[in-house]
């Protein structure tokens, strides 16, 4: 009888790959949420150590979003923060609202979480929150 392979955790640099990969942005950024969150502590600091490779121009957003979600995630847990998450290419130059219209604007930028403010991406308090 052949052994099943045992799982491994998607990790940071696994996710922007699968994005440059065409997988859906989001689902690739679920997926390493759940995987962090089922993780045990201990052993989270594994997921978030690998560099992401390089990012093609039309992938920087979401390599921006990553690192600020790695961030946040670390800051949460009192893990110190991988020193890739700080290379200038995770910063947009412009800002960036997950949520469209002009009405949501001034809770997007009063709510995100600095790890994602000082990366120009605005979103609110529940980001990385899932359903």
């Amino acid at each position: 009888m052949r052994r099943r392979p045992e799982y491994q955790p998607q990790t940071a640099a696994d996710t922007l790959r699968l994005i440059t990969n065409g997988t859906d942005p989001w689902l690739a950024l679920g997926q390493f949420l759940d995987d962090w969150r089922r993780t045990e502590p201990a052993q989270r600091s594994r997921l978030v150590g690998e560099p992401p490779p390089d990012v093609p121009a039309q992938h920087r957003r979401w390599a921006a979003l990553l690192a600020a979600a790695v961030d946040w995630l670390c800051a949460q847990q009192g893990l110190p923060f991988p020193s890739w998450t700080a290379r200038a290419e995770y910063r947009l130059e412009e800002p960036w609202f997950l949520y469209p219209g002009w009405r949501l604007r001034a809770w997007q930028l009063a709510e995100a979480p600095v790890a994602f403010r000082t990366r120009n991406i605005f979103g609110g308090d529940r980001i990385l929150a899932r359903a």
